[in-house]
């Protein structure tokens, strides 16, 4: 029995090359931010983006999708919290990504249930480190005196909220 004709059910194999590798993997990442920069609740955080930026966050996508779904990568940026910390990442911006670009393309991209499935779980399991965050800039106006190279963190802004905090207070 070949790759092709191995059922969905008892594939095995990583999502990465369930996908199709790294050409689908680039094609999925780069789609992707490519409709957010373009749409119209989200796509302001790409205003002041240089091109480069652009094409390191792409590299950096694919690298982290292929790292997390068994491909050949390694993701060497921030984890998702220090990513996103001071973005300013909204509720609203959150389903406008989802609702508006990501879930659209899986249909238009004719996934495979069990992989929207999979690529589904895996990019809202983010979402309490994503969502939340006070902008960097907010921080700033509201606390002059904030020393921009230490961080938020230098002046009682701590995001996301360590785990115990919650147990704790």
């Amino acid at each position: 029995m070949t790759e092709a004709a191995v059922p969905a059910a008892t594939d095995d194999r990583p999502l990465y090359d369930r996908l199709g590798g790294l050409p689908v993997v680039t094609f999925l990442a780069k789609t992707l931010v490519q409709r957010a920069m373009l749409n119209p609740t989200i796509g302001h955080i790409w205003n002041h983006k240089s091109q480069a930026e652009v094409q390191e966050e792409i590299n950096g996508f694919i690298d982290f999708l292929g790292e997390h779904w068994g491909g050949p990568q390694t993701y060497t940026g921030p984890d998702m919290a220090t990513a996103h910390r001071g973005m300013g990442v909204t509720e609203e911006y959150w389903n406008a990504l989802f609702d508006d670009i990501v879930t659209p393309a899986y249909a238009e991209f004719g996934l495979p249930e069990r992989e929207v499935r999979e690529i589904d779980d895996f990019l809202r399991s983010f979402k309490d480190v994503v969502v939340g965050s006070p902008s960097f800039k907010d921080v700033l106006i509201a606390n002059p005196e904030m020393d921009v190279l230490a961080g938020m963190a230098s002046v009682g802004v701590h995001w996301p909220a360590p785990r115990n905090a919650a147990a704790t207070h």
